[in-house]
């Protein structure tokens, strides 16, 4: 029986001290996420609707 001793790796490397921003776009709703560190690893989630903003 072989036991993995190696830590498990993660999707996303929280130790960067980075920001990461994803972006969906849709015909119907852009839904944008962010990662900051320090915020415990939770993902904030914003959907607004698609199409110009009021002012373009």
């Amino acid at each position: 029986m072989s036991l993995d001793h190696r830590p498990m790796q993660t999707a996303i490397r929280t130790d960067l001290g980075a920001i990461f921003v994803s972006m969906e776009l849709s015909r119907s709703v852009w839904l944008i996420t962010s990662l900051s560190p320090g915020a415990g690893e939770k993902m904030s989630k914003h959907a607004t609707p698609a199409g110009e903003s009021p002012g373009c």
